[in-house]
C-alpha cells in the first residue's frame, strides 16, 4: 500500500427533500488501498459513492472532490469514468437484450472500417471471461444469465477499463463463496497495480478479510476511521448503531405445530433444454410456527423451487402442494396471495418493489381489496396499517408518500417484507431477505421473524448466509444441483457438515 493520496474529498453534503443523506463527509483514499465503508441502511454509503462517481452531478451537492490532487467536477458517470473512477452499483444495470460481450465493451466496441468488429470483441471477451473465472458464453444474452454472473461481468467490465479508483457497492451480495474468492483475488491484483478500491459491504467478515482501512458511517456522517487491525467487529457494530451491542439472534424457544404446507415432487426444467432439470423431485413439509431454511450455493435450485411453488417460473414445472390438508393449484403469484402466501423475491429491484410508487402503496399493494369500503379505499385504515409496518420494521423514510426509489436498498427490502406483514400472510417465502441489509437491521428482521413464527406464521427462509441460517432456523434443508441433500435440526446444526453437503453432497458414510 502506497502513501500517495489518490482520491480525496471533504465537506461532501447531499440533501434530499426532508432529509440530509450525507453531511460533511471527508476522507483520503490511498493508491493500492482497500478502504471499506460500512454503516446501517440509510447511513449514506451509497449516496456518497454516487457523488464520487458522477451519478449525482457536480452542483447538486456541497463540498469538493480531488483526484490525484486535481479538483473534479463530474457532470455525468462518463465524466468520472473518463478520469478513472468507476462504480459497481448495488443494483445492477445492464443492457439485458445485448450479449455478454456487448455489455463488456459497452461504449468501447472494437471497430473495423467503421463497423463493430464482432470477432475481435468476442475473442477479447472470452479472454476476459476466462481470466475472471466465469463459465459463460460471450454471445449469450445478458437476460439469460443469473444475478451472480451479472455482478461478476459488471465487475470484470470495470476492471478491464483504465480504472484508478474502483467503487464497489455491495459487490458480493449475490455471489457464492467461490465467486467471492475470485473477486477478492482480482482486488488483490488491482492493489498490486496501485489501484484504490472503496469497498462497501454489510458482511463484516469480508470487510475484515479484505480491508486496509475501515470507515464507519451513521445517519449520513462519518463516525470513525481506523486501520483494519484497530477495528474489531464489535467496535464496528457499536459505531454503526451508536451504542453497545446485544445478541444478534433471538433465543430459539419456538415450538412448531402441525404441518400447514406439504410440497411434493417439485421439478423445474430448463426452458431452453427441457431435458435438463434445474430442480429435481424436491419434497418437504412446512409447519405452523416454524422457520425452515433452505441453504445452498448459487445454482442449487433454491430460488427456482420457490418460483415453481408460486407459479412464477418461466418454464416447464411440476409441483404438487397441500395447504392445511387440502390440495391446491397455484398457477400465478396472484393465486399464492389468495391463499395467504407472501413472497419476498431475491431480485428486489426487478421483482419486488415498484420504485416509482410510494412507500405506502408498496406496502398495501396486496391488501387493497381488504381496504375497500363502499367502493373506495379506506384511507384512514390504510394509513394505520402503513404506519404500523413502518414502525415495526423501522423503515427510514421522510414520509409514507416518499417514492421507494429514494430509499436505501435495505429500507426498500423492508418495504417488501412489510407488504406481507400488512397482508397478514400465513406463509412467508423469503428469498435472501437480509441481502444488502446492515447488521442492526438484520437482527431486527431475525427478531421479527421469530415473533411472526411465535404468532403461528410458517416461514420458508431461503439464504446463502450460513451464519444466519444456523442462527435462526428450526430446521435446515440443504440443496445441491437441484436436489435436497439433507434436512437437519437447526439447534444442533454443524456448519462443516452443512458446507460439505452444499458443495460435495452426502457424507461418504451415508
Amino acid at each position: 500500500m502506497s502513501n500517495q493520496v489518490l482520491l480525496e474529498f471533504e465537506g461532501l453534503t447531499k440533501r434530499f427533500p426532508g432529509v440530509v443523506a450525507v453531511k460533511d463527509a471527508g476522507l483520503q483514499i490511498r493508491a493500492g488501498e482497500v478502504h471499506s465503508i460500512v454503516g446501517g441502511n440509510g447511513a449514506g454509503k451509497s449516496t456518497l459513492m454516487k457523488m464520487l462517481s458522477g451519478v449525482y452531478p457536480h452542483g447538486t451537492y456541497e463540498g469538493s472532490i480531488r483526484l490525484m490532487g486535481r479538483e473534479c467536477a463530474f457532470k455525468t458517470i462518463l465524466d468520472a469514468q473518463g478520469q478513472g473512477i468507476v462504480m459497481i452499483p448495488q443494483d445492477i444495470n445492464m443492457a439485458n437484450d445485448l450479449s455478454v460481450a456487448e455489455n463488456l465493451f459497452l461504449g468501447k466496441h472494437p471497430n473495423r472500417r467503421g463497423f463493430v468488429d464482432f470477432p475481435s470483441m468476442y475473442r477479447q471477451s472470452q479472454e476476459i471471461i476466462e481470466d475472471f473465472g466465469l463459465n459463460v458464453d460471450p454471445t449469450t444474452k445478458v437476460r439469460e444469465i443469473g444475478i451472480a454472473q451479472k455482478q461478476l461481468i459488471v465487475i470484470a467490465r470495470a476492471m478491464h477499463n483504465d480504472v484508478k479508483v474502483l467503487l464497489l457497492d455491495e459487490p458480493t451480495s449475490t455471489l457464492s463463496d467461490k465467486e467471492c474468492k475470485i473477486l477478492f483475488d482480482k482486488v488483490e491484483m488491482l492493489k498490486d497495480r496501485g489501484i484504490a478500491c472503496v469497498f462497501i459491504s454489510h458482511r463484516l467478515e469480508e470487510v475484515k478479510q479484505i480491508s486496509d482501512v475501515i470507515t464507519v458511517m451513521r445517519d449520513g456522517m462519518i463516525v470513525g476511521t481506523s486501520d483494519n487491525r484497530d477495528m474489531t467487529e464489535k467496535k464496528i457494530v457499536e459505531l454503526m448503531v451508536g451504542r453497545a451491542t446485544d445478541e444478534v439472534y433471538p433465543e430459539r424457544d419456538r415450538t412448531p405445530g402441525e404441518v400447514v404446507l406439504k410440497v411434493r415432487h417439485v421439478t423445474v426444467r430448463d426452458p431452453k433444454v427441457p431435458a435438463k432439470k434445474i430442480v429435481d423431485d424436491v419434497s418437504f413439509e412446512l409447519r405452523r410456527g416454524e422457520i425452515l431454511s433452505v441453504y445452498g450455493l448459487v445454482g442449487a435450485g433454491r430460488s427456482e423451487t420457490a418460483l415453481a411453488m408460486l407459479g412464477a417460473f418461466g418454464g416447464p414445472v411440476e409441483c404438487e402442494m397441500e395447504l392445511k390438508g387440502k390440495p391446491i393449484g397455484i398457477l400465478s403469484p396472484g393465486d399464492a396471495v389468495s391463499n395467504k402466501i407472501g413472497y419476498l423475491p431475491e431480485d428486489r429491484k426487478r421483482q419486488g418493489v415498484v420504485e416509482i410508487s410510494s412507500v405506502a402503496k408498496n406496502i398495501t399493494i396486496p391488501s387493497l381489496t381488504r381496504l375497500v369500503k363502499n367502493g373506495t379505499i379506506d384511507a384512514r385504515r390504510e394509513s394505520g396499517i402503513v404506519s404500523d409496518v413502518i414502525s415495526k420494521l423501522a423503515i427510514k423514510t421522510p414520509s409514507p408518500e416518499t417514492p421507494v426509489r429514494n430509499l436505501s436498498g435495505g429500507n426498500a427490502q423492508k418495504c417488501v417484507l412489510g407488504r406481507w406483514i400488512a397482508a397478514d400472510s400465513e406463509i412467508l417465502i423469503l428469498d435472501e431477505a437480509t441481502q444488502g441489509i446492515d447488521v442492526e437491521t438484520k437482527s431486527q428482521i431475525y427478531f421479527l421473524l421469530d415473533a411472526l413464527a411465535k404468532q403461528g406464521k410458517a416461514v420458508l427462509f431461503i439464504s446463502s448466509d450460513l451464519s444466519e441460517v444456523i442462527g435462526i432456523s428450526d430446521r435446515i434443508m440443504t440443496m445441491k444441483n437441484g436436489r435436497v441433500i439433507n434436512t437437519t435440526d437447526g439447534k444442533s446444526a454443524d456448519r462443516t457438515r452443512i458446507l460439505w453437503e452444499a458443495t460435495v453432497g452426502k457424507l461418504e458414510a451415508e
